[in-house]
């Protein structure tokens, strides 16, 4: 019996930590004389909707990578550490996109028997020796997750491996939790912004579920949105914007009436092996969510840090099946018809799409349906490949005439790509030709980002709250 007593006075002992270490970080969060700290802001200028025909050109056309959850861990040997040198390895080629994103949990941080947390050292070793050695022609940005500042004193702490082994910790110091980067074209400009919400002071398990935004990072948020008029501006975060990361198991998918704006939850790339491509092709945000072949999320590895004298010991690379974003029509449902010209669909001549594979595109065998009705014009690959100043563009299109379809209707779009292996992929999705947006139908996910969940959660555990509009970004 005695030994429960003392299961017991410890467990409380590290509630009382936690609790003490939560109140501390958030200590610039709660109210203040004359409400300071709360900021309203107003969005830039208008989107151009100057007329441009969407073609069968590579122009007006750029993608990225986001992956998240990474975890890279010492102690597990199935999916973490293995999943993201299979994703360097056998998918960044393939995909070669103008940047990389990762946000947050970078490292998993826990004990072999999942039930204490500390920084460790191999594991901020892996994930960094794995990009300067699998990804250094990359241009790479990062942020941290909760499980990146599990146990943190504070930002300067020698705990903080974030600081000395993150790729973008120098510009996280430097803008005091937020950094931003351009994408510059002929064509337009845009605008990228990374929000690390980790508590000052971060708690151990399992209170840091919680991230937060003080008043000098809300600023320079502000600064960041506010500088210029952009074509379209993207925020990465680690926290979903109400719920900071609540964990209901569901990936958090919906749209914001009240800043017209999508908020889009990736999955993690540890357990189910997720990676994201985002496309903007004449200002039509498209993405798709990826999975790592079934053979990788499957595969153990007797080694979790495959390190050898500061090498990485890389896994054989696997042949994965092609990848399809299609970038035009766009998706009814993401639709965001106050900041997409959705209108240049209607005028367009062809619909477009990219191809990701390892198999060169003379041997694919592509083909399309529009409502279950075999598309009559030919797939062809207008594509370019990378130069020294340019990534590679795995376009390909097909002509059509939207007019044929009825503009209030629903359309359904389905490609199939086939290698001479047999490797398939393929890629549904619907469409509109009256600028208007289906709903996303997110069930739970969307319920919870349109709620206070944080405020809830925070009542529920009788812990102090901060004003609901200090969580997440604007």
């Amino acid at each position: 019996m005695a030994k429960y007593y003392v299961y017991l006075f410890l467990l409380c002992i590290s509630a009382w930590r936690a609790y003490f270490l939560f109140k501390a970080s958030t200590q610039s969060l709660r109210a203040t004389e004359g409400g300071k700290g709360i900021h309203s802001f107003s969005p830039p200028g208008p989107l151009n909707r100057s007329l441009v025909v969407i073609g069968d050109q590579p122009d007006h056309l750029f993608y990225f990578v986001q992956i998240s959850d990474l975890h890279i861990s010492k102690y597990r040997s199935k999916g973490h550490t293995q999943h993201f040198l299979h994703f360097i390895q056998s998918i960044l080629p393939n995909v070669n996109p103008s940047f990389v994103v990762v946000t947050g949990d970078l490292t998993d941080a826990k004990d072999s028997r999942k039930q204490t947390s500390q920084q460790y050292i191999e594991e901020w070793s892996m994930y960094r020796s794995a990009i300067e050695q699998g990804a250094s022609d990359v241009r790479w940005y990062d942020l941290r997750g909760n499980h990146d500042c599990f146990d943190l004193p504070s930002w300067q702490s020698r705990a903080n491996l974030y600081r000395t082994h993150g790729k973008s910790a120098a510009q996280i110091a430097h803008g005091e939790g937020v950094y931003g980067w351009e994408e510059k074209h002929p064509y337009g400009n845009y605008k990228f912004i990374a929000i690390d919400a980790c508590p000052k002071k971060g708690p151990s398990r399992p209170l840091n579920f919680f991230g937060y935004l003080t008043s000098r990072t809300m600023d320079q948020l502000a600064h960041h949105v506010l500088s210029s008029s952009y074509n379209h501006t993207f925020m990465f975060s680690h926290y979903p914007t109400t719920t900071m990361v609540f964990g209901l198991g569901n990936v958090l998918q919906a749209y914001h009436p009240a800043t017209q704006s999508l908020e889009l939850e990736l999955g993690d790339m540890k357990e189910h092996g997720l990676y994201r491509i985002v496309a903007i092709d004449h200002d039509l945000i498209s993405f798709v969510d990826v999975q790592l072949p079934s053979s990788v999320l499957l595969r153990h590895s007797s080694h979790p840090i495959p390190l050898q004298d500061s090498a990485v010991v890389w896994p054989p690379p696997v042949e994965a099946s092609p990848v399809i974003l299609i970038t035009h029509p766009k998706e009814a449902k993401f639709a965001i018809p106050s900041k997409e010209p959705l209108e240049r669909m209607a005028k367009s001549t062809h619909l477009r799409f990219l191809v990701f594979s390892s198999t060169p595109p003379s041997e694919l065998t592509v083909r399309l349906w529009i409502n279950d009705m075999e598309h009559p014009s030919p797939a062809i690959y207008m594509g370019t490949h990378a130069t020294n100043t340019t990534s590679a563009m795995p376009l390909w299109v097909a002509a059509w005439d939207p007019s044929h379809y009825h503009p209030n209707a629903l359309h359904t779009l389905r490609i199939q790509v086939e290698t001479p292996t047999h490797l398939q992929g393929q890629s549904t999705m619907q469409f509109r030709l009256d600028t208007k947006r289906e709903n996303i139908r997110s069930g739970v996910g969307g319920w919870v980002i349109g709620s206070h969940m944080v405020t809830m959660v925070s009542l529920c555990f009788t812990l102090p709250s901060a004003p609901s509009n200090h969580y997440g970004h604007p």
